[in-house]
């Protein structure tokens, strides 16, 4: 069910020193996980020439108009496009969130959009309590599905196979000086 898994963090001060990391809002993947080797190329646009993949969480009022009962207060960002929205609609559970990419053609700005051929995935956040940790679930075509994928993840339905990802996981981009 789950496509690929990624592991965003926060770089310890030392590590960002190190790479010349000046953001601290910035999460960067330090490992994932696909189904499939190699399958999901959904985050291609993120990565940069280093072969780093990161975002930036950014409050969403600062660009997201949404319905005002859906509690949004985070977006992950990068080079210049919004990733998705983090809802979190069962106040019970705010480590435990979804999303899912635009699925307009074209971006407000009128240049493609190149998640326009994902807009059909669900993602699913689990997030720690102050943002600097994030696993990613992705579940192509799941968009239509995901808050029923959401509720599933808050029951444990998910659990034995993201144990399985979990261990599964690989570096994506190894940091020097990181330990974990």
């Amino acid at each position: 069910m789950i496509g690929a898994y990624y592991k965003l963090v926060t770089l310890p001060d030392e590590v960002r020193a190190t790479y010349k990391i000046r953001s601290k809002a910035r999460l960067d993947c330090i490992s994932f996980s696909d189904m499939v080797a190699g399958s999901y190329k959904g985050l291609t646009n993120f990565v940069n020439s280093k072969g780093q993949l990161f975002f930036f969480k950014t409050p969403c009022r600062d660009f997201v108009n949404t319905d005002s009962k859906r509690l949004a207060e985070w977006s992950l960002t990068g080079n210049g496009l919004n990733f998705s929205s983090i809802y979190i609609d069962d106040i019970d559970f705010p480590e435990i969130g979804y999303g899912y990419p635009n699925a307009n053609r074209l971006l407000s700005n009128g240049s493609p959009n190149p998640l326009f051929e994902y807009r059909n995935d669900g993602y699913l956040f689990l997030i720690n309590k102050d943002y600097s940790e994030i696993e990613l679930l992705i579940i192509s075509d799941g968009r239509n599905l995901i808050s029923s994928y959401y509720q599933k993840l808050i029951d444990g339905g998910f659990d034995d196979e993201l144990k399985n990802l979990r261990q599964q996981a690989k570096d994506f981009y190894k940091y020097e000086g990181l330990v974990l």
